[in-house]
């Protein structure tokens, strides 16, 4: 019985410790997350062969993914600036090894796990051309690796230096390739406009030959690759034809020009890749814009082994003793056929080519990877991934099925807005009710009860619905409408409207639309001409939401402003970002604005069907407009209008008022009023951030604690301008020589409609990367403190006084007298991605910084924290006030991080919305990660908490209100008694 008793015991504890849960975890937020653009890839070929596929791409990141599902099974981010990026990615067996930020750091993976297994520095010198590295020795076990000056060799076992060599002639010399053939090194250098460098090294590091090839056309973009291990060969876009070298001893370069070829190249789409991982193949690719050639050197001469025109791609496979070559062709707008040839009889193998159902929003595939492998029946099959141009991953079954991709382009987001849904279609009848102005009296009251006795019917049918079940419904059919009811549900408004539509522009082109609630993808566009403009050294895609959903019945409309690839004009895309259809009038690529844009803004003014207008300035200060018909009323008013230019290159920040006076007419033109030098030659603008134009201020003032008002300084027109620069003085030059360069950072507050300069800050011996968030009447950004070596937060607060000018409206060219700046620095204790500030709908709300931290969390922290009023020693008037008393370090409290532990990384923007509650404010945070959630800075003031007590009030109130009407009843009759008396 003890024994029972013991084991009864043991069981109820078992129930007890599997009921529990993260308390919701995932039920307000999603994560997802992405690797980049695909550089390198292979099939690992350890005990997983065949089911994990590494990649290394430009995002610096390399990763293994899940053959069977896409999943990441493992992912290891490098440094995210140049250190980081990858030069070779080597694979053989059990073996991967990475060289990376321009041959500098060699390291070495377990390709099962992603386990760092060594790290070593090869070079402590700076360079700025990248590394080379190959496998070497009999059995792979070395590495040789070109890094800067010298060549070097590795064991790949454990990083072990085995020797170290210096290359000749490395001050005209580049080093770009390295190879081993028959047991020697080869490397090779580019001498820019003057020949090529061929050296020759043994086992132990010993020069055995050095030659120089004449190559006067050779540049350090030349697109050049080694094939057959004995071939160097260039395309040559001046007289479009191949150059190759023998690099076993040619004296010079062989030239056969693709006219003999047979190919008639168009532009500088051409350029030769290697086509087989097995470096020993002779054959190479020749692309070209929608060509594709096969080609084989052998013998010092060139043939064409394969011709594929209307082809985006190819590869060689071998499998039993069997060299394949396996091409893809995009046939139609929803089909690419995967096509598989005989190399040694150019038939095509029907076996292993397929049909693949694929859609136009990608694009052609540009880069193929495959395994073969042997199945349970004997049969021979295979796996193929696909990279496609918007840098999504396909993978393809044997059976031709494609059994997963991953969108990579949404790892590159440069704009986000989130798009309130548009209300149901019974309530969207509610606005058809008050009729028109040309509708009499009793055509209105007509349609208000048509629409009253449509919906009463569709409550009752919905009512006996629920009430009789899905008994007389087959059950695919309860599927279908319940999915169809449920997709009904999330594409129309909430009763707090926290679900919308997130769009989302990256910058391969893509364009999203995504579900808030749990990030799927509703619709997605590409367009291969798009590419963004640069500025401050950063991607910009502006997208601009002119009409949203609160015009019914007109559809949100939303516009796209780029840059085309090819001629570098502006590109425009406009469509309905609830639906994802695109204008009637607006070509599936974007129209071409046909002229250069170097400043874009959106109107306030609307037009009669309440649409936003786009105004443009081109390169001849030029002003136009899109849709045209509002350039009449930018003419109307033309006076109130002002444009902004920052040019970073000349560090000049200009303003232009538009001009619509008669002499301009029929254009317009941009009238330039004011300028401001920043001094280029000093210092660099890196940041030009407004305030968010559809941010509420509540309150105009913040209440002391002795009951005075301290008005905030609202000017609309201030832009944040920060500017970083090395000091150049002898005292700094003499210090630098110990301690390293010293540098700075400007804080510029500037109205941009007068040019006025309302603040200026200088903070020495700090350096960025500086992130700004601007909001209200505050302004806070981060840097990092040479001297004291730490990160540090600084917040400016702009106050008119105790008085104010203006409570109704704001005019730079009459604004109130010189503000008063409160300012205070703080430490904080983490490295940080960027920031940005909650918004809410109304205003009313405290404002929280979310911060997303470079370790992967995303901290919520209270604006209070970053008070500049906070004193040092409280008084009264502080405690009433509710200021907090001034600590130097900024506390993160691991409960203010929203993300808990779902980590997220390399985060470049945080993008905030209001939702229809006033303490709620949804964000997405995007980079190689994306995350989304919603956040309560002044926790949910506007809403009854989940274990609010319905039945108790209810109870409570309808008791209240009998013993009120029972009262009454006595009471009155109490009255009457005493009126008989």
């Amino acid at each position: 019985m003890l024994r029972l008793r013991k084991i009864a015991l043991w069981f109820s504890l078992f129930a007890q410790c599997y009921s529990l849960y993260e308390d919701q975890v995932g039920k307000f937020d999603w994560r997802q997350r992405y690797v980049g653009k695909v550089i390198f890839s292979a099939w690992e070929q350890s005990k997983h062969s065949g089911k994990r596929f590494l990649v290394g791409t430009d995002q610096n990141v390399i990763a293994s993914l899940n053959a069977q599902t896409g999943d990441i099974a493992w992912r290891q981010l490098l440094e995210s600036d140049v250190r980081g990026r990858i030069d070779a990615f080597l694979h053989h067996g059990n073996v991967l090894i990475t060289l990376s930020g321009n041959g500098h750091s060699l390291r070495s993976w377990n390709p099962s796990t992603g386990l760092l297994l060594w790290d070593v520095t090869t070079s402590d010198e700076e360079t700025s051309s990248r590394g080379a590295a190959v496998l070497s020795g009999p059995d792979k076990g070395k590495v040789a690796v070109v890094s800067g000056t010298s060549l070097a060799c590795y064991s790949a076992s454990n990083g072990r230096q085995e020797w170290q060599t210096g290359l000749p002639h490395t001050d005209i010399s580049v080093y770009q390739h390295v190879l081993e053939v028959k047991g020697q090194l080869t490397v090779v250098g580019v001498a820019e406009g003057s020949h090529v460098t061929v050296v020759k090294y043994n086992s132990d590091g010993v020069q055995s030959s050095h030659r120089s090839v004449p190559a006067s056309w050779i540049t350090l973009t030349t697109r050049c690759v080694v094939i057959g291990q004995k071939y160097l060969t260039c395309y040559r876009s001046g007289s479009q034809s191949l150059q190759y070298l023998q690099l076993d001893n040619g004296q010079a370069f062989l030239s056969t020009s693709l006219e003999s070829l047979g190919v008639s190249p168009q532009g500088e789409a051409v350029y030769p890749e290697v086509i087989s991982a097995d470096h020993s193949s002779p054959e190479l690719k020749l692309h070209l814009t929608d060509h594709v050639i096969v080609l084989r050197i052998k013998d010092d001469s060139v043939k064409v082994v394969k011709d594929l025109p209307k082809f985006s791609t190819c590869l060689l496979v071998t499998y039993d003793d069997k060299t394949v070559l396996l091409a893809t062709q995009r046939v139609s707008i929803e089909k690419v056929k995967l096509m598989a040839f005989d190399v040694e009889t150019g038939g095509e193998l029907v076996e292993f080519s397929h049909d693949l159902h694929v859609a136009s929003f990608h694009g052609n595939p540009l880069q193929i990877e495959a395994i073969f492998f042997k199945k349970k029946d004997g049969r021979w099959g295979y796996r193929s991934v696909l990279m496609y141009e918007d840098y999504s991953v396909h993978l393809v079954q044997s059976t031709g099925k494609i059994a997963w991709r991953r969108e990579e382009a949404l790892s590159y987001i440069l704009s986000v807005e989130m798009v309130d849904l548009p209300v149901s279609e019974s309530e969207a009848k509610f606005e058809d009710e008050f009729g028109s102005q040309h509708d009499d009296i009793i055509g209105m009251f007509r349609k208000r009860f048509t629409t009253q006795l449509v919906q009463l019917k569709s409550f009752v049918l919905g009512l006996i619905q629920k009430l009789q079940g899905y008994r007389d419904r087959s059950h695919s059919l309860i599927i279908e409408t319940e999915d169809e009811e449920e997709a009904e549900i999330e594409l129309t408004r909430d009763q707090f409207n926290l679900n919308k539509i997130v769009v989302v522009v990256t910058a391969a082109g893509k364009i999203y639309g995504l579900r808030s609630t749990n990030g799927q993808i509703i619709w997605q566009h590409y367009l291969p001409d798009l590419t963004p403009f640069e500025r401050y050294g950063k991607q910009v895609l502006p997208l601009s939401i002119q009409r949203t959903t609160a015009h019914f019945p007109h559809p949100p409309q939303c516009a796209i402003v780029g840059r085309h690839k090819k001629t570098g004009r502006g590109l425009l895309y406009v469509l309905n970002p609830v639906t994802g259809q695109r204008l009637k009038d607006m070509p599936p690529g974007g129209q071409s604005l046909g002229f250069t844009v170097i400043q874009m803004d959106m109107l306030n003014e609307v037009d009669e069907h309440f649409l936003k207008g786009l105004i443009f300035m081109d390169e001849e200060k030029k002003i136009h407009t899109y849709p045209s018909h509002f350039r009449q009323i930018v003419a109307r008013h033309s006076t109130s209008l002002f444009m902004y230019l920052v040019e970073p290159e000349k560090g000049l920040l200009s303003g232009y008022r538009v001009d619509g006076s008669e002499t301009c007419l029929p254009d317009l033109y941009g009238d330039p009023v004011w300028a401001v030098n920043l001094q280029q030659k000093s210092q660099t603008i890196t940041n030009v951030v407004p305030r968010r134009a559809i941010e509420h201020v509540h309150s105009q003032g913040r209440v002391l604690g002795d009951r005075s008002v301290l008005y905030k300084y609202l000017n609309p027109n201030v832009v944040v301008v920060t500017a970083e620069g090395e000091e150049t003085t002898s005292v700094t030059q003499a210090s630098s020589a110990q301690k390293g360069p010293s540098y700075f950072l400007n804080v510029y507050l500037i109205d941009v409609i007068t040019g006025h300069i309302v603040s200026h800050v200088n903070h020495k011996r700090v350096k960025g990367p500086v992130h700004v968030v601007h909001s209200e009447n505050w302004v806070v950004y981060n840097y990092w403190n040479q001297k004291n070596r730490r990160i540090e937060m600084s917040v400016l607060e702009l106050f008119e006084g105790k008085e104010q000018s203006n409570s109704t409206s704001f005019s730079s060219y009459n604004p109130p007298p010189q503000p008063l700046i409160l300012r205070q620095s703080y430490i904080f204790s983490s490295p940080i991605s960027t920031m940005a500030a909650t918004i809410t709908e109304k205003g009313i709300t405290n404002r929280n910084v979310l911060i997303a931290l470079k370790s992967g969390g995303i901290l919520s922290l209270p604006k209070a924290f970053l008070d500049p009023r906070r004193p040092v020693v409280p008084t009264p008037e502080h405690m009433e006030e509710g200021t907090f008393p001034y600590m130097p370090e900024i506390p993160s409290s691991f409960e203010a991080v929203v993300n808990y532990n779902r980590s997220v990384h390399n985060i470049r923007h945080i993008h905030t919305a209001p939702a229809g509650l006033e303490s709620t404010c949804v964000f997405l945070a995007y980079g190689i990660d994306l995350f989304y959630t919603r956040v309560m800075p002044s926790k949910m003031f506007d809403v009854l908490k989940e274990d609010f007590d319905y039945f108790f009030i209810s109870s409570v109130l309808i008791g209240m209100i009998v013993v009120s009407v029972i009262t009454q009843k006595l009471a009155a009759r109490k009255a009457l008694n005493r009126a008989w008396k």
